[in-house]
């Protein structure tokens, strides 16, 4: 069956060697082969009692990507690459984006480690637009150390994550400057503290004041549907500038 299929839709699977397709398909069956489903998706690789489980390469005909790596009972399992084609956004449902977010342009590679499907453990996704993430995920979501580096300016933001977004950490910009403190929507928020190259330090606040929006409904949203993040400004209230010998960073308390 495919990625996607139920138990009862039919598909042909020809044995490594053979020319005919199995009768009973992939059943019980061990070894190598290719199969090809009825949506025109396509496996060439190792079957276990029927399963997929091995390494394989599947092909995603509705879009193009391609995952080749390691599979477990069907499922994406242990480490693999998924290399997501570039559609017009709104192709496809699986553009990669965390709850909340705006998509990013679809397409781009993700190389690590899955389970059950799901990107899980360590692993590092470059983006279409030249943004690149890598650090650890949980259910298909950035959660725990990493870093995320924009392509466009080489800023980094380096801290732990949590489903999805940076909660605390720094924001480093190329010439050494970087800010220190907690995040909210992958934006600084609340208290923290601006480190400069000379040594220089700046404590403060970072405060959230929502944009305008025209989506007035977005508080009547179905159950189960995702909320998108609000848009804010960000706005940093200074507090004081100390002079650090060495370079270490005063961390203000969050209280």
């Amino acid at each position: 069956m495919g990625d996607e299929e139920d138990d009862e839709i039919k598909y042909k699977l020809v044995p490594k060697g053979s020319d005919q397709p199995r009768e009973e398909m992939s059943k019980w069956y061990t070894g190598e082969g290719k199969a090809t489903y009825v949506n025109k998706d396509e496996y060439d690789g190792t079957y276990v009692e029927g399963n997929r489980s091995g390494t394989g390469v599947y092909t995603f005909y509705k879009n193009g990507d391609i995952y080749d790596g390691h599979y477990e009972l069907n499922k994406k399992n242990g480490f693999g690459k998924m290399t997501y084609k570039n559609l017009k956004q709104g192709d496809d449902d699986d553009a990669e984006a965390d709850d909340g977010e705006v998509p990013k342009p679809r397409g781009g590679c993700y190389l690590g480690n899955f389970t059950a499907g799901k990107r899980q453990g360590t692993g590092t996704f470059t983006y279409q637009n030249g943004d690149v993430y890598a650090g650890e995920w949980h259910n298909g979501k950035k959660h725990g150390q990493g870093t995320y580096t924009y392509g466009k300016d080489d800023t980094k933001l380096v801290g732990k994550w949590e489903d999805g977004k940076i909660s605390s950490g720094k924001w480093v910009f190329p010439n050494g400057t970087f800010y220190v403190g907690k995040f909210q929507y992958n934006k600084p928020f609340g208290k923290g503290v601006w480190v400069f190259k000379d040594g220089n330090q700046l404590t403060g606040e970072y405060r959230h004041k929502p944009k305008p929006s025209d989506n007035d409904d977005a508080d009547d949203a179905e159950d189960g549907q995702v909320k998108p993040d609000p848009q804010v400004w960000c706005r940093f209230q200074h507090d004081k500038s100390v002079t650090v010998q060495g370079g270490s960073a005063f961390i203000p308390s969050q209280d």
